[in-house]
């Protein structure tokens, strides 16, 4: 074991900047989606699901990144992560096509985040302690957090006034100045070597996550799985969507299985699955991918609403999403201070509380749709950020502060894992979720505002052309159609009311499990 050094501050600011990059990455395209959809000449499905790959790429191989550390060391992985994600930051920055962003950004990015990630909580574990440690740690989810709220205002200033190019070349300065500064970073002890690692379980659990986030993608295109009436599921393509997510289960069921086999005949694992019995670490990483998925739906669907309906510019968009990040800022700093009148774990119950209220707040800002103003979803963003700044930190540190440091790589990997895939889940689940509410709103209201609709073929055959008009507005057409207007206008908001209304139900189980959460004393 490496004993923690006495160290400044410096291995923390390193780590920050690439939690940051990393942080921003999953957000910061939102606002520029029309932008790629001209620039690159592409659909706006195919940039949702290059946003969703990204978090894909890393859900899958982030436990690869935590065990490559003890092959070559946390530092040493941390600063290979970083060099290949410079690569991808390079090619995103000059892509010509959307191949050119997806092999870029979602896959050599997605590639470098997963093997750095894992390794900022084992490099901050290792270098800090006692009241360093719980400082860092918290400042580290807060960075991260706050780099996801604050991700779609700089997004937005540089499509507006410059380019979302300019958003990677960033990026990509940022890593040069982490390998200027990585001298502060301690290398650890790497006992393994390439052959221990059990590339058996290795492949198992990244073809679980693999095939368990295709099957979700799949359910994200429901023509394949809705037939034309708009009101009958398609049981054929339901099933291979759902058939997919079945098999990615299946294989992580046996990969589970397959650890503990090892385990048991002294052999080296994988993944350390004894871990998981430990109940403030189950729950609380359980807790963590409940409130990644919140975060990155909601960071889908408002900036799509508002750029929408509104046609605003992207800096607009990020400037009416910043009132998320300065809520999670605040409560995310202030939540060290806190923890002297509550415990970790009621921070953590408060969150979920916070966060609910913000999301049914949103809610009930669109059952009067007509009247609506993009302004009128500040307050709740703001409080929303707020609950994501008192449970995330608190979150983190929990999780963390239950594991010895032996089991630190493996846990720093699943925890990982948990918060990309509730990201990469999150976009599409809530972003379906909008969708389906749409398409049965448009299927039901045309015939109201059409009478030439009441005809069923007809129906079937316009519908989808319909939605679309719904979800990409002509706002100056509508002008002259006051049907279309109506439509529009009830169709949307209901995609967003409901979207809402699944992420409380969401929220409200996070929160229950957070009252079974029972942390060890922190220091």
């Amino acid at each position: 074991m490496v004993e923690k050094v006495k160290t400044g501050w410096m291995a923390l600011f390193v780590i920050s900047l690439s939690l940051f990059i990393i942080g921003l990455d999953s957000t910061f395209m939102n606002v520029a989606m029309m932008y790629l959809v001209k620039d690159l000449n592409t659909t706006l499905g195919n940039v949702q699901s290059i946003i969703a790959v990204y978090t894909l790429v890393m859900g899958c191989f982030v436990l690869f990144g935590a065990k490559l550390q003890d092959v070559i060391g946390r530092k040493r992985t941390f600063l290979t992560g970083a060099i290949i994600y410079g690569v991808g930051t390079i090619i995103a920055a000059t892509s010509m096509n959307s191949g050119m962003l997806l092999l870029g950004w979602s896959v050599i990015e997605g590639f470098g985040a997963a093997l750095m990630l894992p390794a900022t909580s084992a490099i901050v574990t290792s270098t800090y302690s006692g009241t360093k440690r719980t400082f860092a740690l918290g400042f580290t989810a807060t960075i991260f957090t706050v780099s996801v709220a604050i991700g779609p205002l700089l997004g937005g200033f540089l499509t507006t006034f410059y380019s979302w190019r300019w958003g990677f070349g960033l990026e990509a300065i940022i890593v040069l100045l982490i390998l200027l500064l990585s001298k502060s970073l301690v290398e650890s002890e790497h006992p393994l070597k390439f052959s221990d690692i059990n590339l058996k379980g290795a492949i198992l659990s990244a073809a679980g996550i693999l095939i368990i986030i295709i099957g979700v993608l799949q359910l994200n295109t429901p023509s394949s799985w809705l037939n034309y009436s708009g009101t009958i599921i398609n049981p054929a393509g339901f099933a291979v969507a759902m058939g997919m997510i079945l098999i990615g289960i299946i294989l992580l069921v046996i990969f589970y299985f397959y650890q503990r086999r090892l385990i048991r005949q002294d052999k080296k694992p994988f993944m350390n699955i004894n871990i998981l019995k430990t109940r403030p670490f189950t729950l609380g990483i359980i807790s963590v991918a409940i409130m990644s998925l919140i975060m990155a739906g909601v960071f889908y669907i408002v900036p799509l609403y508002v750029q929408t309906r509104w046609a605003t510019t992207a800096l607009m968009t990020g400037v009416i999403l910043l009132a998320a990040p300065l809520g999670s800022l605040i409560f995310s700093l202030s939540a060290n201070k806190l923890t002297g009148y509550l415990k970790h774990n009621h921070l953590v119950s408060v969150g979920f509380v916070v966060s609910m209220v913000a999301v049914l707040m949103l809610y009930l800002s669109f059952l009067n749709y007509v009247n609506l103003t993009m302004y009128d979803l500040i307050p709740g963003l703001f409080i929303l950020g707020a609950g994501l700044g008192l449970a995330l930190p608190n979150l983190n540190n929990i999780v963390l502060s239950s594991l010895k440091e032996t089991q630190y790589a493996d846990g720093s990997g699943i925890l990982s894992t948990f918060n990309n895939v509730g990201s990469s889940v999150g976009t599409v689940v809530i972003g379906l979720i909008f969708f389906i509410a749409v398409y049965f709103s448009v299927a039901s209201s045309l015939p109201v505002e059409y009478p030439q609709y009441q005809n069923q073929q007809a129906l079937n055959h316009d519908i989808y052309s319909w939605i679309d008009q719904v979800i990409h507005p002509n706002m100056a057409k509508m002008e002259n159609d006051s049907n279309l207007l109506t439509l529009t206008l009830k169709s949307s908001a209901q995609g967003m009311q409901l979207a809402f209304l699944s992420s409380a139900i969401l929220l409200l189980v996070g929160f229950l499990l957070s009252l079974f959460i029972k942390p060890p004393p922190m220091e």
